[in-house]
């Protein structure tokens, strides 16, 4: 390589900077350049020669409603599974009967048996939900389009929170 030429000294700085715990703040130059890079505390480069801002973080921006119903789609099929198995695992391992647990829990702990139903019912709602609404996607092509998606999203939310607290009303 070529050290002479200005590209590589910046990218040595650089890659020397990115080696530096974050945590220190160390000011770091390579010997002719006049670019210094530091790390802030949260681990992000600032190039204070170039007068570059430093990239904002993810969590500043606003996620567009049809993200956040695929998220909880896959966040709530991800809890079903683990919660089905789980219950499934305890019974083949402890060699438990599971309904005499839940008569349990229900005679010791009433009140908790409506937030219990609600943590179940919106998962399976909202997923089986979810998926209606993909299958409808697949065979029809219809309501792909940014504003058709954001309307299907609020319509999922909404309709997956009533039809939850519903069945966590409902005494059996």
């Amino acid at each position: 390589r070529n050290l002479d030429h200005p590209a590589p000294r910046r990218m040595l700085a650089r890659t020397a900077v990115r080696r530096l715990r974050p945590h220190t703040g160390a000011l770091v130059s390579v010997r002719g350049t006049k670019e210094v890079e530091t790390f802030s505390p949260n681990g992000q480069i600032r190039e204070f020669s170039k007068g570059r801002p430093i990239s904002p973080h993810v969590n500043i921006y606003k996620f567009p409603v049809a993200a956040l119903s695929s998220i909880t789609n896959r966040v709530t099929g991800c809890l079903l599974s683990v919660g089905c198995f789980g219950i499934g695992a305890a019974a083949m391992a402890i060699d438990c009967n599971i309904p005499i647990i839940f008569d349990a829990v229900k005679t010791s702990a009433p009140a908790l048996i409506p937030v219990a139903k609600l943590c179940i019912a919106f998962p399976l709602t909202y997923h089986y939900l979810a998926g209606v609404r993909h299958l409808v996607w697949d065979h029809t092509l219809k309501g792909l389009d940014i504003k058709s998606m954001e309307a299907s999203s609020y319509v999922l939310f909404g309709s997956s929170t009533v039809i939850s607290l519903g069945l966590a009303a409902i005494s059996f």
